[in-house]
Parts: C-alpha cells; sequence; structure tokens
C-alpha cells in the first residue's frame, strides 16, 4: 500500500486519477490531507471543508473482473468502512445515508464519492474518496452538516484519525472484497450490515422526487443495485435511482 500524506490539495479523488495509470495497476494507492480546497460531493455538489479542521482521504486501486453491474458493491463496502470506524470512536447513533453519507443523529458528518474507468463490461480502476468534518464547528448555511467535534466536545488528532483509517482498511482487508470480488463469499454479509445501518429505513421522512414533487414515504430496502424502495403514505410504492430522489430531513 502506497500511502502519501499532502500538505494541500484541490481534490484527493483527482490527485489519484492524474496520478497514478494504469502501470501502477498492482499497488493500492492512498493519499489525504487537511487541507482540501475543491472537495467533490455527490450530485456535482462541492463539499467545502475550513483548513486544518477536516480530513479528506481517498483510494485508488485495480480490481480484478469487477463487472460494472456491481458498482453499488464499492458504496456498500466502504460506506461500512467508515461507519466501522467511527463506531469504534464511540461516535453515537452512526448510520448510512442512502447511498452512501455517513449521519451521526439526524446531522451528516462525512460524504463520499466513488469515480470509476470502466471498459466495456468491466470497471478498470476505482477511486473512492470521503470527507469527514473532525474539528470544524461553524457551518454557515449547512444546518444538516456537523463534526466529530461538535458531537463529542473533543478536540481530534487530526493524524491519528487519519492513521486509524488507514490501520482499518488493512487490519480488516475492505479492499480484497473490491479487489477480487469473484473470491468474496461474503458479500450478502456486508449488505446485510449495510441494510441494518441505513439511515431512516421504516420511518416516516418527506422525499422530493427528480421532477420536484414532494411526498411523504419511509424506505422499506435497498437493493443489491443501489435502488431504494420506498413506501409512500397513499401505499404505492416507488423504486428509485441514486439522482432521482432526496430525502427531506
Amino acid at each position: 500500500m502506497n500511502i502519501i500524506k499532502l500538505s494541500a490539495i484541490d481534490s484527493t479523488n483527482d490527485y489519484l486519477k492524474i496520478n497514478f495509470l494504469d502501470k501502477t495497476k498492482n499497488d493500492i494507492h492512498v493519499v489525504y490531507t487537511f487541507n482540501q480546497t475543491k472537495g467533490k460531493g455527490q450530485r456535482g455538489n462541492i463539499w467545502n471543508s475550513e483548513p486544518e479542521k477536516n480530513l479528506a482521504f481517498s483510494v485508488a486501486f485495480f480490481p480484478n473482473k469487477f463487472k460494472v453491474e456491481n458498482q453499488f458493491t464499492i458504496n456498500i463496502i466502504f460506506s461500512l468502512f467508515i461507519l466501522n470506524t467511527l463506531k469504534s470512536l464511540q461516535i453515537p447513533d452512526i448510520k448510512i445515508k442512502w447511498p452512501n453519507d455517513i449521519m451521526s443523529g439526524n446531522k451528516k458528518i462525512c460524504g463520499i464519492l466513488n469515480e470509476l474507468k470502466i471498459k466495456g463490461n468491466n470497471i478498470e480502476k476505482i477511486v473512492i474518496g470521503f470527507g469527514l468534518n473532525i474539528n470544524q464547528e461553524n457551518f454557515e448555511n449547512l444546518p444538516s452538516a456537523s463534526s466529530l467535534k461538535i458531537i463529542k466536545q473533543i478536540d481530534y488528532d487530526l493524524n491519528g484519525i487519519a492513521m486509524l483509517f488507514i490501520q482499518n482498511l488493512k487490519k480488516y482487508n475492505y479492499l480484497d472484497f473490491l479487489i477480487n470480488p469473484k473470491s468474496n463469499n461474503n458479500i450478502e454479509v456486508f449488505f446485510s450490515k449495510y441494510q441494518k445501518n441505513l439511515f431512516g429505513i421504516n420511518k416516516l421522512y418527506r422525499f422530493k422526487d427528480c421532477n420536484n414533487n414532494i411526498f411523504i414515504g419511509k424506505i422499506i430496502s435497498v437493493n443489491t443495485s443501489g435502488i431504494i424502495k420506498i413506501k409512500k403514505d397513499d401505499g404505492e410504492l416507488g423504486f428509485y435511482n441514486f439522482h432521482e430522489i432526496k430525502m427531506i430531513y
């Protein structure tokens, strides 16, 4: 595993996409920084981060015959990697908000973004990163955001947090299940844990669909392709992909 700490970078994901190409395909590359200037989130959003307060962390690797149709497995396993690491820090009420944000209570503390290089029916390269709010205390115009410091009233050592994630990535072999998917017999175990830790499951929330229609419903399940199943308050069942619906909370 090749580990790089950067003093500052626009995007850790972009750094890995540019600097590590196919010629290094037998390696796993990890890059992290406490000063990411142009972080990216889901749906084309910007991930704003106060310098020297938070962690931006990305991993790049080259899987072996990973089918495009199974790409939601990446979200499942990496979300659980972050969730379990934060649970080891005793952060309360940690949940995964579909498809792959991390919540403490009803506050977002971490966002995940994966970017794929695809050839034919296979994924050739995976770059996946997350931004974790650690010591930042002010989130202007972001009422749903929080940080570890706000939640626990502790000033965290950023280097210690980064090392914990690296240690857990190695110790629990999370990437092995993605690098060699055919040898993975445990995906159902991961999928079950993802469902059990899903934010808002079986609870009523408001949702907005891609036509800006707002309705009340509850999440019933997420399937292995990442399609979310929601039962609306009128009894109708809806099935939605990532960019087709947004939870209002």
